[in-house]
C-alpha cells in the first residue's frame, strides 16, 4: 500500500515538474525568444508592453489549450476503455472525431464564409454523432453494452468517413483549409479557446471522479457489479456522456489529435496499475505528453 502511494506521489510530481518546465519553454521559444528573466519580468509587471503580449496573449493561452486538450483526451480514453472493457478504445471509438471532422468539412468546404464558428460546429458534430452512437448500441429493457457500442462506433466512423471523403472529392480546391484542422494544431489558439474548452474539461472531470468507483466494479464484469449494487446502465451512460464531452470539447478547439486517448491510460496503468489514482494521473500525463508534444511541433517548425 505504501510503495503504491509513494509510486503515485513521485509520478505525480514528475508530471507536475514536466508540466512547469514546458510552460517555462512554451513561453520562451518562438519567432521570438525571450530570456527566463524576462518571463518571470512578464508576471510580475515589470517587462516592456511587447513581451507581456506575446506571453499573456499568445504563448500563455496555447499551453494552456494544450494541457487541457490533453487532459480531456487521457479522460475520455481512461472512461471508454473502461465502460467497453476494450484496451484499444479511444474517442474515435463512439464517433466523436468522425462527428466533428464531418461538422468541420461542411463548414470549411461549403459555407466557409461562417468559418468563425468552426469550433462550435465541430463541438456539435462530435455529440451528435456520440449520441447517435450510443442510440444504436442501446435496446429496450436490455440497454447498452460494451460490444454493440464498439460495433456502433465502427460502423459510424466508416460512414461518417464516406461523407467526408465525398465531400473533399466534391470540393478539392478547398482541402488544404480541410487538411490543416484534421492534422491537429494549437497554433493560434487564444483566451477565447481556453475558455470554451474549460467548463467542459471541470465537468468531465468531476463526472470522472465521481464515477470511478463504479467503474471499478463495472471491470469486474455487468453481473458482478449489479450484484454489488451499482446501476451498470446509468454508470455507462454518464461514462459516454463524459467522454463524449470530454472529446468533442477537445476536437472543437484543437482539430483531431490522436493517440493521447488511447496510450496515457496505458502508460499510467504500467507505472501504476490499477487503482483509484489513475483518472486525476491519467490527466496529468495527458496534459504534460500533449504540451511537451505541442513543444517539440513548434521547436520543429519554428520560422
Amino acid at each position: 500500500m505504501y510503495r503504491v502511494r509513494f509510486r503515485v506521489l513521485v509520478s505525480s510530481l514528475i508530471i507536475l515538474i514536466l508540466v512547469l518546465i514546458g510552460l517555462f519553454i512554451s513561453f520562451a521559444f518562438g519567432a521570438v525568444e525571450i530570456s527566463l528573466s524576462q518571463i518571470f519580468d512578464v508576471f510580475t509587471s515589470a517587462s516592456d508592453d511587447v513581451q507581456k503580449t506575446i506571453i499573456l496573449d499568445s504563448r500563455l493561452p496555447r499551453a494552456l489549450v494544450a494541457i487541457l486538450v490533453g487532459c480531456n483526451l487521457a479522460l475520455s480514453g481512461v472512461l471508454l476503455q473502461t465502460v467497453t472493457r476494450n484496451a484499444l478504445a479511444d474517442p474515435g471509438i463512439i464517433g466523436v472525431t468522425a462527428g466533428a471532422a464531418l461538422a468541420a468539412t461542411i463548414v470549411l468546404v461549403i459555407i466557409p464564409k461562417i468559418s468563425i464558428y468552426l469550433p462550435i460546429a465541430a463541438f456539435i458534430g462530435a455529440l451528435v454523432s456520440a449520441f447517435f452512437v450510443y442510440t444504436v448500441s442501446w435496446r429496450p429493457g436490455v440497454g447498452s453494452s460494451p460490444i454493440r457500442m464498439i460495433l456502433a462506433g465502427v460502423a459510424v466512423n466508416s460512414i461518417l468517413g464516406a461523407f467526408i471523403g465525398l465531400l473533399m472529392v466534391a470540393f478539392a480546391d478547398r482541402i488544404p483549409a480541410m487538411m490543416f484542422w484534421t492534422s491537429g494544431t494549437f497554433n493560434g489558439r487564444g483566451w477565447d479557446h481556453f475558455n470554451m474548452i474549460l467548463p467542459y474539461t471541470l465537468i468531465g472531470l468531476l463526472l470522472s471522479i465521481y464515477l470511478k468507483p463504479s467503474l471499478s466494479v463495472m471491470e469486474l464484469g455487468d453481473d458482478v457489479a449489479v450484484s454489488m449494487g451499482v446501476s451498470v446502465e446509468k454508470t455507462r451512460l454518464m461514462a459516454f456522456v463524459a467522454a463524449s464531452l470530454l472529446a468533442g470539447s477537445a476536437a472543437s478547439v484543437a482539430g483531431l489529435v490522436g493517440f493521447i486517448g488511447l496510450v496515457v491510460p496505458h502508460l499510467v496503468r504500467l507505472i501504476l496499475g490499477g487503482n483509484k489514482w489513475l483518472i486525476p494521473i491519467s490527466a496529468l500525463g495527458g496534459s504534460a505528453l500533449l504540451l511537451w508534444s505541442d513543444i517539440i511541433a513548434k521547436l520543429t517548425f519554428a520560422p
